[in-house]
């Protein structure tokens, strides 16, 4: 019982921080509201929860599942179309991280290995394990990951209403209209 009290407070503090988020119509209220609310709970009242594995699991079956639902026939030829430009992007983008990681070791900022992990695009779960596994501070890597993460969702506003301004004045065909 002891163990399901500090849970159900960082569940709490997720589920009210998300509310506030939307309420203020932050982007992504659900994520971003549930990462403060949660770590707010967590470190503002000194807990160390571990949400246990199935939990853990049963959520990314969820997200998983939401996903994979709104894969319709034509996905597959829009991906064939992206494939090349896709890997591109990934490629350039994982090139920077690599620079930076450099960087940020060459100056002495974090460890080498930590900085890649840091500074590498990919999930926050999928780099911190990696970074643990490999016995590295998995808070120093997850640090630099809600920092990427929350400069992306706090930006993708201003950014998506970017990309339709440059389709409608640059891309678009004028008779699409």
């Amino acid at each position: 019982m002891m163990q399901l009290l500090p849970l159900l407070a960082v569940m709490a503090g997720s589920a009210v921080a998300a509310l506030v988020f939307r309420w203020c119509r932050i982007p992504l209220w659900p994520i971003t509201g549930g990462l403060v609310g949660a770590a707010a709970i967590n470190l503002g009242f000194g807990l160390a929860v571990q949400v246990p594995e199935l939990i853990v699991l049963l959520a990314q079956l969820l997200v998983g599942t939401a996903i994979g639902a709104t894969i319709a026939p034509d996905t597959f030829r829009q991906f064939k179309r992206f494939l090349a430009p896709g890997t591109l992007a990934v490629g350039a983008v994982l090139g920077a991280g690599l620079l930076f990681g450099w960087a940020f070791a060459a100056l002495g900022i974090l460890d080498p290995a930590e900085a890649m992990l840091s500074l590498m695009p990919g999930g926050v779960g999928e780099m911190v394990t990696a970074g643990v596994a490999l016995g590295f501070d998995g808070a120093v890597i997850i640090g630099a990951h809600m920092v990427r993460l929350f400069t992306v969702l706090l930006s993708l506003p201003l950014v998506l209403w970017v990309a339709v301004k440059i389709r409608e004045r640059w891309i678009a065909d004028p008779d699409d209209g």
